[in-house]
């Protein structure tokens, strides 16, 4: 019996320990805002959530440096976001600021290599289809407060911000699964029509 009291007791602090730590972000949660500033915007203001935006539709888009797989999401998101009216998106670029650098002297975390270019099309003189704000994870805040294992990551958050779809890596389909998803959300928008 001793025995039995024991291993239910251990079992028990075993989940109470597992719910510590950063958490996932998944389907269904609200990442944001998040307990302590996780991001700094443009100005270096520290923020616990993303800044407000009047676009129907929010797209948080984790990228990570060295990320090839990144400009095949920059492209899928142009492409998806085309047929729809110009401010029917808003894009949260979430820039990390280190990298894991591997030398004879071991791992370390370091600022990027090379800055992280804009996407092409993103530049002050085009206001293109995406309306984009850069943001950049704070980095112990950020992996202090959210699991996240590998990228690129794609969250498309509902009104409540809450994460209604995730995409981690980048697939061919994810243009067109990503332009159904603007379209069942933005039920009162048509897209434009060709040639507009």
């Amino acid at each position: 019996m001793r025995k039995g009291a024991c291993f239910a007791a251990l079992i028990a602090g075993l989940l109470l320990v597992s719910g510590c730590g950063p958490k996932a972000i998944t389907v269904g949660s609200r990442p944001f805002p998040a307990a302590r500033p996780v991001f700094n915007d443009a100005s270096g203001k520290a923020l616990e959530g993303l800044p407000p935006a009047e676009e129907t539709i929010r797209v948080v888009f984790l990228e990570f440096p060295w990320c090839p797989a990144c400009a095949d999401v920059w492209r899928a998101l142009r492409t998806a976001a085309k047929p729809f009216p110009q401010g029917t998106v808003r894009v949260y670029r979430v820039l990390f600021d280190r990298e894991t650098l591997l030398s004879p002297a071991g791992r370390r975390e370091v600022p990027p290599l090379r800055p992280a270019p804009l996407p092409e099309g993103d530049g002050p003189e085009d206001a293109g289809l995406l309306k984009v704000t850069t943001l950049t994870a704070i980095p112990d805040r950020f992996h202090k407060e959210f699991r996240v294992s590998q990228g690129p990551v794609l969250l498309l958050l509902d009104a409540e911000g809450k994460v209604e779809k995730r995409w981690i890596g980048f697939s061919a389909g994810m243009s067109r699964e990503l332009s159904s998803e603007i379209r069942n959300r933005s039920r009162v928008l048509s897209p434009r029509l060709p040639g507009t």
